[in-house]
């Protein structure tokens, strides 16, 4: 047998053997250190194989969705092996090598800016490795309390779209959808969830949490609304914080909440100087007073998850927030409400005035919400957009939903392409482990504040500050202003966000040429004065602190991704993946890689591949999620555990469904039906004939691509259903891996078409194409569009 026919078997994670139960993740331990506004993290992971045969663990696994991740290592034994960071598909490659020639590798790679997946291939029979992964970030700051917060595991994920397996090109209807199934909308769906473990199970693995903070003053209000803490004051004003010995469960996000002594900061400057340029971040809260009595009237969208995996506590917890927005507004404003899963619903056709009568309504229908189905939050979000507008009010959309989507990318480009200038969106998380990648972004294009508040967590504070800001900014048309020598800094977020109570403005910059200068901040207060503020920035190579320039770098790389959210461009991913390479930073586009140097296993041996399992979400709904009918089956198939077989409790049934992936239902009601109705609605166009005024596609060049790959291309996209009068050439450049294409991306430079609309449609069909086997790497594709 060679290395390339090396028999493996894949298993959902949790492995019966006997009356014993297996998990390759032990221990997770977690070290941060707080510095004034920074944090510097170690996150040590230890496997252990607990088979008779060699192991490949892969673990999926949350960070902060701002974390400038920039060093990797695997320890084997008393040798620490670094990580190098490589191109994404060439440190695959290295991975793949290294797994067939025997040799033991470790990949860290990232999925989402808060998901990421470590693989670690060839661990030898009860063997322990430890994987090390550092990261800086920044601390959050409002309202005179510095929050420090570790996510500790990754909620289900719903997947929208059609599954990229379905034989639609034949003209069957789509396969049912599971959560781990890639689809058009979400073509790496199958990386996002982890095998989660049946209820009332729990694996070995356990987390450590220690934080220690150095702020030189006295460190108070400590406290944690998520974790039970033992404290420890130091010398010299530093404090030791860690988790409860009976609060170790990774099933929830760590959120630490504390204050620091004497009057709060309210400005402070950062620098970091190299061969790369000089590097800073200024945290800067001006000392304007909020006018309370300055309050226009306002027409407030409220839209509300209701699917599946907000069943229970989560729900109950946007109800309650809910009724006191309601009973929260000011005389003169409006409201709509919207709630969504398969479908939207809404309280009115048109906007309420704010009487008694329509509160009473409104609390009504709030008391009726009920969680079940899928989270259709695309068609929410363009609903709650579109309700119509009173003249002369400011449109307000508040979110609330726990966020456990895959298509994070599509709702902010929705935002970022459809909210109306001068509106605003504001979003809440609910629960103990909220998609804040999702949470945050979307607020972010939407120019509203984000917010999460625990299922548990009192909700009168966080009503009370909503209010207050949505009233009235406290500083707007924010300018930035370089006064000195040479270029002018490279400054991110690039345009300044308008800022609300008691939030700060957070900016980091780069000058390349190091040379010093006066930057200068100024805006308009909420009363019409005219506020500034200057700063002299110098850069000495001797001071500073190294994480300014990380947290550069990964400001950077989140602003050219989020230019990206409606498509990937060509430019973009290079833009990335040279400044990810340059600050030695995980993206999206590259990734981390160790190999041993010595062959460690047998490379014609069999390896068992195990996805490591983890805990649900503390507050989430097992019904919500799977369906009562699953948990039913799979409560039933725990008592009767098979020996002697290889086994997984989330592995396939008799009837070929994965129970312990969650299901794209989010509420147990399948998508089949729903799959087979929207393919039903696109192929309809096209059963007969194209529409007759719609775009002639052709290929007019391709590189990577034989003859008879260009025909079969060609005839894949006659099928496609183009808007009419589009006219012009769409240059797409696209990575193949195992026969799909994997990425899609839009050359912008060599394009004359470039509508969202048009680019997701073609890109969407691409990535349905069924690529032939001779056809690997690269692949350039330029299309010609003719009405």
């Amino acid at each position: 047998m060679t290395a390339s026919t090396v028999k493996e078997r894949k298993i959902g994670g949790l492995y019966v053997s006997g009356e014993e139960l297996a998990f390759p993740l032990k221990h997770t331990d977690v070290q941060a250190k707080i510095d004034g506004n920074l944090s510097r993290v170690e996150v040590t992971q230890t496997f252990e194989n607990p088979f008779t045969k060699t192991l490949e663990a892969v673990y999926i696994f949350p960070l902060p969705d701002e974390a400038a991740v920039d060093e990797m290592e695997i320890k084997i034994r008393d040798r620490v092996i670094k990580g190098n960071i490589k191109k994404r598909e060439e440190a695959q490659q290295i991975y793949e090598k290294a797994k067939q020639e025997g040799q033991t590798a470790g990949l860290l790679e990232q999925e989402r800016d808060n998901i990421f997946t470590q693989s670690l291939a060839n661990i030898l029979p009860g063997e322990e490795i430890q994987v090390t992964i550092r990261y800086s970030d920044s601390l959050k700051f409002a309202g005179g309390n510095y929050e420090f917060v570790f996510p500790m595991v990754v909620g289900p994920r719903y997947i929208p779209g059609t599954p990229l397996d379905s034989n639609v090109g034949g003209g069957t209807a789509p396969a049912p959808m599971t959560q781990n199934q890639d689809t058009d909308v979400v073509p790496d769906a199958s990386r996002l969830n982890a095998p989660i473990l049946p209820e009332e199970m729990r694996s070995r693995h356990n987390i450590n949490v220690t934080v220690e903070i150095d702020a030189g003053v006295p460190v108070q209000k400590i406290e944690s609304p998520s974790h039970k803490l033992k404290i420890e004051h130091l010398e010299e004003g530093c404090v030791q914080i860690q988790l409860s010995d009976d609060d170790t469960i990774p099933n929830k996000d760590l959120i630490l909440r504390y204050q620091i002594a004497g009057e709060n900061t309210q400005t402070t400057v950062l620098t970091q100087a190299d061969e790369r340029g000089g590097h800073f971040a200024i945290y800067l809260i001006p000392a304007i007073k909020y006018q309370s009595d300055e309050i226009i009237p306002k027409d407030i969208v409220f839209l509300v998850d209701t699917s599946g995996s907000q069943s229970g506590a989560p729900l109950q917890k946007c109800q309650e927030l809910m009724r006191q927005f309601i009973n929260g507004l000011n005389s003169h404003d409006t409201f709509s409400i919207l709630d969504f899963s398969n479908t939207v619903r809404q309280l009115s056709q048109t906007p309420l005035t704010n009487t008694d009568s329509n509160r009473k309504k409104a609390i009504d229908y709030i008391n009726t919400l009920c969680a079940r189905g899928a989270t259709e939050m695309l068609s929410g979000i363009r609903a709650a957009i579109n309700v119509p507008t009173l003249e002369g009010r400011v449109r307000t959309v508040v979110l609330l939903t726990d966020g456990y989507i895959g298509n994070e990318n599509q709702i902010c480009a929705e935002v970022q392409q459809s909210l109306e200038p001068g509106n605003r969106l504001y979003s809440f998380g609910a629960g103990s482990s909220v998609n804040r990648l999702l949470i945050n972004r979307v607020a972010e294009v939407g120019r509203g504040i984000p917010c999460i508040i625990r299922h548990d967590e009192p909700t009168e504070d966080v009503t009370e500050k909503f209010f207050r800001r949505i009233n009235n900014p406290v500083l707007t048309d924010i300018e930035i202003i370089w006064e000195g020598k040479g270029e002018p800094p490279t400054l991110y977020p690039e345009k300044a966000p308008d800022l609300f109570a008691e939030q700060p403005l957070v900016l980091f910059g780069r000058k390349q040429d190091g040379i010093p200068g006066k930057l200068r901040i100024s805006g308009t207060s909420v009363v019409g004065k005219r506020y500034e503020k200057t700063f002299n920035l110098k850069f000495d190579p001797e001071e500073g602190n190294s994480a300014v320039a990380q947290l550069w770098g990964r400001q950077r790389i989140k602003a050219l991704t989020n230019e990206m959210f409606a498509y990937e461009t060509k430019a973009g991913v290079e833009a990335v993946t040279e400044t990810a390479l340059t600050y030695q930073l995980l993206s999206p586009y590259t990734a981390f890689v160790a190999v041993s140097e010595e062959v460690r296993v047998n490379p014609d041996g069999e390896t068992v591949s195990v996805q490591v399992p983890v805990e649900m979400p503390e507050g989430v709904s097992y019904e919500g999620v799977f369906g009562a009918e699953i948990v039913e089956e799979r409560s039933r198939g725990l008592s009767m555990p098979t020996a002697m077989q290889a086994q997984t409790l989330g592995g396939l049934t008799a009837r070929g469904s994965s129970p312990l992936s969650p299901q794209a239902t989010h509420g147990g009601q399948s998508l089949s039906a729903i799959a087979r109705s929207s393919f039903k609605r696109r192929s309809g166009a096209n059963a007969f004939s194209r529409m007759a005024d719609s775009p002639q596609i052709t290929i007019i060049r391709a590189t990577g691509l034989d003859e008879d790959a260009i025909a079969r291309l060609n005839q894949h996209l006659q099928t496609l259903t183009l808007p009419s009068r589009t006219n012009g050439e769409m240059v797409f450049e696209c990575v193949v891996q195992k026969g799909r294409l994997k990425r899609v991306m839009l050359d912008e430079e060599a394009s004359t078409v470039k509508i969202a609309k048009i680019v997701d449609l073609i890109k969407r069909s691409l990535l349905k194409w069924r690529v032939p086997p001779s056809v690997t790497g690269t692949v350039t594709v330029t299309l010609s569009l003719q009405s």
